[in-house]
């Protein structure tokens, strides 16, 4: 046998792909994954909610640097890199449907009203009002088409802030406070924020179907946690948000337990109106029409714009100063005027009406339990909602970003069976 040459053609005339100059200094493959993004905005959304009962808060308990910086990381920044991706889906899917565009359009007017508020941060008002926004858009985002996405998560949230109210507990009982009420740290330092936030988790708690017996048993541990915790504030109005939802629950559950569950409220709360607690009466009405009619005399002087996004100001009653009308609607027509108001309200009846249409599906029910109970209670605590994170986020936010999903997969699901048809 020779050793002739031969010229074996395997390479020769097909074309080969451009290699990219950078592709050696590229990034890390799973930086590029969409996967890895979607897992980093999951446990950001995770974190938002354990932040606001474990994080140390800033002045006037404001969410603390160290809390915020991780919300960049976790949760701003993957919920901003997923939405607007080449092809923007997210975006065009979300803005086809009226209540994101009035969302967008609060947002606008809150950002326009920062001209005459002249705030010296202008910077820090326009990235609260992105970080709403971000917090909005990573719901769809992380759902996706799986509603039980949505459901894992809140339940590890709900059980993790659950753990933190235990703790809290133990702590009061071991070191009372002076005034008897209970609280957290962070941005729930105060009792009536605490309360809130503790008891829109024990809702979502309690509606989460959990199909695993030992989790199952872990989320009925946690429940009573949460409403002890609830009741060691003293937080009249959360115990009333409630019981409205306890009562008003067999409209959209037409389970035998829910018709139960309203039976007993309703005792309940004939029991405290004959038989009233101390804890109900010895308060009083603890400032609320004083400070609502101070908030009245402010609206008056600019009704039309208000005094812009997070102008501060000062309502003086019984010689204490107050920084915010304890009041989400009179809060709002003080910072954005009668259109901000406007926008907040209907923005808030279109979410209970998506609410209502999709109240067959957990998620549908989960967004009128929440809606209801924050009708309630931002009527008297907890108005700042286009600020840093906050307990009126789960309130507000939280039930509209679910809301615009139920609207996301019903367009999906409908666009899916016209395909097949």
């Amino acid at each position: 046998m020779g050793h002739e040459k031969h010229d074996i053609p395997l390479m020769q005339g097909m074309p080969v792909a451009a290699r990219p100059v950078a592709e050696a200094n590229a990034a890390p493959v799973f930086f590029r994954r969409r996967g890895f993004w979607q897992g980093v905005l999951g446990a950001g959304l995770v974190w938002m909610m354990l932040g606001l009962v474990a994080m140390p808060s800033g002045v006037s308990f404001n969410p603390g640097k160290l809390y915020q910086g991780s919300l960049i990381v976790l949760l701003y920044l993957p919920a901003w890199c997923l939405a607007l991706t080449p092809r923007a889906a997210p975006w065009r899917a979300l803005l086809s449907l009226p209540a994101f565009r009035l969302f967008l359009l609060l947002l606008g007017w809150a950002a326009l009203s920062l001209l005459w508020a002249h705030s010296r941060h202008l910077g820090d008002e326009l990235s609260r009002l992105l970080s709403v926004l971000a917090f909005v858009l990573a719901w769809p985002i992380w759902l996706g088409d799986d509603e039980r996405r949505g459901q894992r998560l809140l339940l590890l949230a709900g059980l993790g802030v659950a753990l933190f109210a235990g703790f809290y507990c133990v702590q009061y009982l071991s070191q009372p406070p002076t005034d008897g009420r209970i609280v957290g740290i962070g941005v729930i330092a105060t009792a009536n924020y605490a309360a809130a936030t503790m008891g829109a988790v024990c809702l979502w708690l309690s509606l989460l179907p959990v199909a695993d017996r030992r989790i199952s048993l872990l989320r009925w541990l946690a429940v009573p946690v949460l409403l002890a915790f609830i009741a060691l504030t003293g937080s009249r109005s959360v115990w009333l948000a409630l019981a409205l939802c306890a009562v008003l629950a067999p409209l959209w559950h037409a389970a035998r337990a829910a018709r139960w569950l309203a039976g007993a409220a309703v005792v309940l709360v004939l029991i405290s109106s004959i038989w009233p607690l101390p804890m109900l009466v010895e308060r009083g009405t603890s400032l609320r029409p004083e400070l609502f009619a101070q908030s009245v005399h402010l609206i008056a002087r600019h009704p039309w714009l208000g005094l812009g996004q997070d102008a501060p100001f000062t309502l003086t009653v019984a010689g204490v100063d107050y920084t915010h009308s304890h009041n989400v609607l009179t809060q709002t027509m003080i910072e954005l005027g009668l259109p901000g108001l406007l926008l907040l309200v209907a923005l808030w009846l279109m979410t209970a009406w998506l609410g209502w249409r999709h109240r067959r599906r957990l998620t549908g029910r989960l967004v009128l339990a929440l809606w209801l109970y924050a009708s309630v209670v931002l009527q008297f605590d907890m108005p700042q909602l286009l600020d840093s994170p906050r307990p009126g986020w789960l309130l507000v936010w939280l039930p509209l970003a679910l809301a615009l999903w139920l609207e996301l997969d019903t367009h999906r699901r409908t666009a899916a069976v016209a395909r097949l048809h």
